[in-house]
């Protein structure tokens, strides 16, 4: 354990200075041959160039607006007529990811939605309390599989789709749930 911490933060170290001595020399350089205002401009653009995917990554929950939520809704088939409120949305992990977020929408909607559900094929009326969609499923498949539930129970109506990938690519699980008391979707992607 001690040689795997050692080597991250060897490989820690190293980004560090070659990040640091890249903005360096982009000032420095320009700076020895009498233009300096050059090196600023050099340091900021290297600097910005290092820092956004940085930055894009932390901010990653703010820098996420309403067409965002269209686009992955869009990827079900959910088209939303009426305006809506973003009310939270929270993404986190790397290897395991999971987004989740909630929307605030029309009665309009919410009706449309609900009798999508109720309509589509392969409709549940009741399920186990502790369903999982993935339990009799592959994880993992050479060609792309995908299956998709929709049920209801006490809180919600529930679209479930999984999708199964290549070995080495985590599947992809998605839930969908309109609130059967308020007018809220929840969206909820689960990436492991």
């Amino acid at each position: 354990m001690d040689s795997f911490l050692a080597f991250w933060l060897l490989i820690i170290l190293l980004t560090i200075i070659f990040v640091g001595g890249t903005i360096f020399l982009a000032y420095w350089i320009p700076k020895k041959y009498g233009k300096r205002k050059l090196g600023i401009g050099l340091t900021i653009l290297v600097t910005l160039i290092f820092a956004t995917p940085i930055l894009s990554f932390v901010f990653e929950d703010f820098l996420f607006f309403k067409s965002d939520v269209k686009e992955i809704l869009n990827e079900h088939g959910i088209e939303l007529n009426d305006d809506f409120n973003l009310k939270s949305n929270e993404m986190t992990g790397i290897s395991d990811f999971y987004h989740r977020f909630e929307l605030e929408i029309s009665e309009n909607d919410k009706r449309k939605l609900t009798e999508w559900i109720l309509k589509s094929e392969g409709y549940k009326d009741s399920l186990p309390e502790m369903f999982d969609i993935r339990s009799d499923k592959p994880r993992y498949s050479d060609s792309k599989q995908e299956f998709i539930m929709t049920y209801q129970n006490k809180w919600n109506y529930v679209y479930e789709y999984y999708k199964t990938n290549k070995q080495g690519y985590t599947p992809t699980q998605d839930r969908i749930s309109i609130s059967k008391e308020k007018n809220k979707l929840t969206f909820e992607r689960i990436l492991e």
